[in-house]
């Protein structure tokens, strides 16, 4: 046992994903770490659990990584080795979750559809803390910029007594001495995919990517990352909005549906 913050590390690229184990090994530095990762790449999931039978189980498999912390793979997206772990299957309920980091940017209302922002956003459902982390694409890929904004983020978040619970993270695809600051950031209108075209007679959908923030808010996490700030949105977790000043019988009620006014 160790008074370390349990700190749980995920993504949705896979477990073979460079950015999750060097981030892994730097957080182990300063806290009790272990991996949960998708055994494939599960890109795209969201907060999704996948489909499985709770009785038959899911197939785990030990993964052996460089830092000498606990490492899994799991038969399926971050959402479900999140909830595995709230649940206790990896040990002490963990203070914290760190997804990614991640092989391009998360911006913009899409990121509900990420399997990174998932991981964080399943966390504090199990009221934890979660942060996603991600970088922009770049040859070669920055992994150490975003580890080192990630590893920071991470040890401030756990030091506060009180929110923002949940963090999303991005990190411009450059060197740490290229960086021009961090900005906190609104989300973009929806995110880097600007078009889709659907051919109904090739069997094609296919999605466009925007080639720049042009047009974008400016004070935009997609616009912030292409002048090379790092951008961090807080998030919230789904919470039922306000009741309308109405009866709910309004919506239906069985006197309405008799007297043929739906």
């Amino acid at each position: 046992m160790t008074d370390l913050p349990r700190v749980v590390v995920t993504n949705d690229d896979g477990i073979d994903s460079p950015g999750l184990g060097k981030l892994a090994i730097k957080l182990a530095e300063d806290f009790d770490v272990v991996v949960a990762a998708p055994a494939t790449d599960m890109s795209g999931s969201g907060t999704g659990i996948g489909g499985f039978d709770p009785v038959k189980g899911v197939d785990l498999t030990k993964a052996e990584m460089d830092g000498g912390f606990p490492a899994y793979t799991i038969a399926g997206p971050p959402g479900l080795a999140v909830m595995a772990a709230a649940l206790g299957a990896f040990g002490r309920f963990p203070d914290l979750v760190v997804s990614g980091v991640n092989a391009g940017m998360n911006t913009g209302h899409s990121i509900i559809h990420s399997g990174t922002v998932g991981a964080a956003l399943t966390a504090r459902t199990f009221r934890s803390r979660g942060i996603a982390v991600s970088v922009a694409q770049s040859d070669p890929w920055q992994w150490e910029t975003a580890v080192e904004v990630g590893h920071s983020a991470a040890r401030w978040i756990l030091g506060r007594s009180h929110g923002p619970y949940v963090l999303n993270i991005n990190v411009p695809g450059v060197p740490v001495g290229e960086i021009n600051g961090i900005h906190w950031a609104d989300l973009d209108d929806f995110g880097y995919f600007r078009v889709a075209n659907a051919d109904v007679v090739d069997r094609k959908l296919q999605f466009v990517v925007g080639s720049s923030s042009a047009g974008t808010d400016p004070a935009s996490d997609t616009a912030l990352i292409a002048k090379n700030f790092v951008t961090i949105t807080p998030l919230a977790t789904i919470e039922p909005a306000g009741f309308p000043d109405l009866d709910a019988g309004a919506v239906w009620s069985p006197d309405l549906e008799r007297e043929g006014r739906f």
